[in-house]
């Protein structure tokens, strides 16, 4: 005899993603997709993946990994919905640009403190970094259909934690 609800958990995982700031988010699922942009003239490689979750919607995890860092930090963010187009206001309303360090566009500015050169710089590769995720969003999931605008938040229509049975404190 098996345990109530092990056919439903069948081929799905116990997963747990980190959240930059926040409690990692931890369900039951198996991965959909993964994309990768990882230009090697930027010091930001982006990764998203998509999964299914077994109590029913999906979760999406974000990570940026900060190449010339110490130790490879990361930032990533995850939200779980249930359904497409509230994960899909999350991808294309996410900033790469949203909490890395100053010195994670110029490295050599963190040592030497912010020069008009290494400004310079990093006002250059700002906007191609939002150009690389939105990119890597458009050809992954398809141009954004939606304005971006208060209205879209998806905080404001999402959980941030899996339906319940599938969430981990």
């Amino acid at each position: 005899m098996t345990a109530p609800g092990a056919e439903m958990a069948a081929g799905f995982d116990f997963i747990l993603l980190p959240r930059h700031g926040l409690r990692p988010l931890g369900f039951q699922g198996r991965l959909l997709a993964r994309m990768e942009a990882a230009p090697p003239d930027l010091p930001v490689a982006s990764c998203v993946t998509l999964h299914e979750a077994a109590s029913g919607g999906f979760v999406c995890a974000i990570r940026h990994r900060l190449r010339d860092a110490a130790g490879a930090e990361e930032r990533c963010y995850a939200l779980a919905a249930g359904d497409a187009p509230t994960l899909l206001r999350f991808l294309h309303g996410h900033d790469p640009l949203r909490d890395l360090p100053p010195a994670a566009l110029v490295p050599q500015a963190a040592t030497s403190g912010p020069s008009r050169a290494a400004l310079a710089e990093a006002a250059t590769i700002a906007p191609r970094l939002r150009a690389v995720w939105r990119d890597l969003l458009a050809a992954s999931f398809g141009p954004v259909s939606a304005p971006d605008d208060a209205e879209n938040d998806p905080g404001r229509t999402a959980s941030r934690h899996p339906a319940p049975g599938g969430e981990s404190r």
